[in-house]
């Protein structure tokens, strides 16, 4: 019994952080409202997409790895190939969903740089090939790239798998030797029929994932992860990273301006300074067992159903985040504090209520099963 339970407060956990981490991405796609300024970004070098990949590798394995790995193949093969195909489709929809509302945004308010921005206006410049590239994931538009990401790394998560079969140590070794040949000789998925590459490398964020797959094939030795010593060092490193950024509590902005030309932040390449960030403050949070602090909040609850219905909600928030670019770009004058609060507390009660509703229709659609 106490095995069971451990299971369920681990998936809660995960559940808790990944729906900060969606409020968080809703809040950061719609700039320059002013609780852009507290999300965990502007604490150090890293931001939700490095905690949202390293969780998708996560869940993946306790939804699907322990199965493959124990040689129960075909069942875990088809679940992940179901996955790809829902989110496929979630993000072509979502893709078009946002041209048609951008557009008619510049038609109501008379201004085409609302539809010039992003990659939007290739579906006028070239409507066909524009369809096709979206389809094929060969174009993406602004704030609608992880989704991408996220499908070529579940493509890959068989392969993964099958290496971590053989050998724990050796999936992360093949993926560190990845991301290493990626880095040194730019490789990168190419985008069509704008000439460019990926925002997001899946040859570089693949490592994340990775790090996500492993940590969860090996959530039954969790307490071995902890360790003083590197708690301490994380510690250090998180601490670093915010005089950085902050540039010594806005003290010495040239420092972080120094700072930000000498590390290494590629946010398509997954920098080194990012990647070393989100590994500190994830183990800072995971050796104090925040969420255990966090569970007897009130919020837990909520936060813990966003992240359970995560595909519904990230619809939603993508789109509200894209009602929310228009406002502020088409106010006459920058939103009053007031009206930010009620724009972006407005969105965050929608994606409850997405996250209430996804899951009443699961429990309806088990008890029809049950009754069938």
């Amino acid at each position: 019994m106490e095995r069971v339970k451990a299971k369920i407060a681990r998936v809660d956990s995960i559940d808790f952080w990944r729906g900060i981490i969606l409020v968080s991405i809703f809040i950061n796609h719609i700039p320059g409202n002013v609780f852009e300024s507290y999300t965990h970004k502007n604490i150090g070098y890293s931001d939700a997409t490095e905690a949202f990949v390293f969780l998708s590798g996560l869940s993946v394995a306790l939804a699907y790895g322990r199965r493959f790995i124990s040689g129960e193949i075909t069942l875990p093969f088809q679940a992940i190939r179901r996955r790809i195909l829902t989110i496929y489709s979630v993000q072509f929809f979502l893709s078009l969903a946002a041209i048609a509302l951008f557009l008619a945004a510049a038609f109501l308010f008379d201004d085409d740089g609302l539809f010039a921005e992003h990659g939007r206006d290739i579906i006028l410049d070239k409507p066909i090939k524009a369809l096709l590239a979206i389809a094929g994931l060969s174009h993406q538009i602004g704030y609608f790239n992880i989704l991408p990401l996220y499908i070529v790394l579940l493509v890959a998560t068989p392969a993964m798998l099958a290496l971590a079969r053989q050998n724990m140590s050796l999936m992360l070794g093949v993926s560190f030797a990845i991301y290493i040949l990626a880095r040194l000789f730019d490789i990168n998925l190419p985008t069509w029929p704008v000439e460019g590459q990926w925002f997001f490398n899946p040859f570089t964020w693949q490592l994340l994932y990775c790090l996500g797959l492993y940590i969860g094939l090996q959530m039954h030795r969790i307490n071995d992860f902890r360790n003083s010593s590197f708690f301490i060092v994380a510690l250090v490193t998180m601490v670093l990273s915010f005089i950085l950024v902050t540039g010594v509590f806005s003290t010495a902005p040239e420092l972080k301006i120094a700072s930000e030309g000498l590390l290494d932040l590629s946010k398509t390449n997954l920098g080194l300074a990012r990647f070393i960030h989100f590994m500190a403050l994830t183990y800072v949070i995971f050796y104090l067992s925040l969420h255990k602090f966090l569970k007897v909040q009130p919020i837990y609850d909520a936060l813990c159903l966003i992240g359970r219905h995560s595909l519904p909600v990230f619809a939603a928030g993508s789109l509200l985040s894209s009602v929310g670019q228009i406002m502020m770009q088409t106010a006459s004058i920058h939103l009053a504090l007031w009206d930010e609060f009620i724009l972006v507390g407005a969105g965050i009660a929608i994606l409850y209520l997405v996250a209430r509703t996804s899951a009443f229709r699961r429990q309806q659609s088990r008890m029809t099963q049950k009754t069938a």
